[in-house]
């Protein structure tokens, strides 16, 4: 019988550790350089913890998205707490925090999601949750229409 509790002991932490969550912004430095070999771009979520849409919408959408291939191949998922004070290295490997990023990015409405390129530049963005309904397919289109803005930049350098 111990070996039973165990076993789906070991399961059950193995099933946990399938669905992470969202990845945390540490180093956009390293990201960029993803981007610039990739072509895809960064999609950053902006939060904070006492929101129940931020919450529904890592539920529902961006961690779901975040831990399928499709979508790994299509952007780089990144999560910042506007209320944290963790280190991060940004764009150009200068050190910040979590909070100064959504400062800088002016960021004051929760949940936001951006759409960055190598640069940190904002190619798209959502701000809220406007209909919950159609919240992914929305963001589909956003990643799709900056990936395409990402390689046309891409091409005329």
């Amino acid at each position: 019988m111990l070996r039973f509790y165990a076993l789906l002991f070991s399961f059950l932490a193995l099933f946990s550790h399938a669905e992470e969550g969202i990845p945390a912004a540490q180093n956009f430095f390293d990201d960029a350089q993803k981007v610039w070999k990739e072509k895809i771009p960064i999609l950053i979520m902006f939060s904070i913890p006492e929101c129940a849409y931020c919450k529904k919408v890592k539920e529902d959408v961006i961690n779901p998205m975040s831990n399928l291939e499709e979508y790994k191949k299509k952007v780089i998922v990144r999560e910042v707490s506007a209320e944290s004070f963790k280190d991060v290295k940004e764009f150009y490997n200068e050190e910040s925090t979590e909070n100064e990023v959504a400062f800088k990015y002016a960021v004051n409405f929760f949940p936001t999601v951006m759409l960055v390129d190598q640069y940190g530049a904002v190619l798209d963005k959502i701000v809220g949750v406007a209909n919950e309904e159609f919240y992914w397919n929305d963001l589909e289109e956003k990643i799709e229409k900056s990936k395409e803005k990402l390689v046309k930049q891409f091409n005329a350098l």
